[in-house]
């Protein structure tokens, strides 16, 4: 009786494999319409490994918080790497309150 339970129990359990690592290339449903447009933008320009965008305003779209991976940031300076986002967002910087920012070369 056990025997066969177990082999049944045991072919309902998938076997464990590497899953290939898989780029996301539309804008995670729980960031805001703002949040979005931010991150539309990032990834386009960047085509970044990582990508996190929020609103640490509370809400109101004055302060964002960017934490960004990408290769297009190999073998430049960390001023470089913002002096680049910053001109990607010049347009909406400028509304701003304030900016957050993180960026990060893709270390291979």
């Amino acid at each position: 009786m056990f025997p066969s339970s177990s082999k049944r129990i045991a072919s309902l359990i998938p076997t464990l494999r590497a899953l290939p690592l898989r780029r996301f290339y539309s804008a995670p449903p729980s960031l805001d319409a703002a949040e979005k447009h931010i991150y539309e933008k990032l990834e386009k320009e960047l085509e970044p490994l990582m990508l996190d965008v929020r609103d640490v305003s509370g809400g109101c779209g004055s302060m964002y918080a960017i934490n960004i991976v990408s290769d297009k940031f190999n073998g430049i300076s960390m001023v470089k790497q913002h002096r680049l986002v910053n001109s990607i967002l010049k347009e909406e910087i400028s509304g701003w309150h304030g900016l957050q920012l993180k960026t990060r070369a893709n270390k291979k």
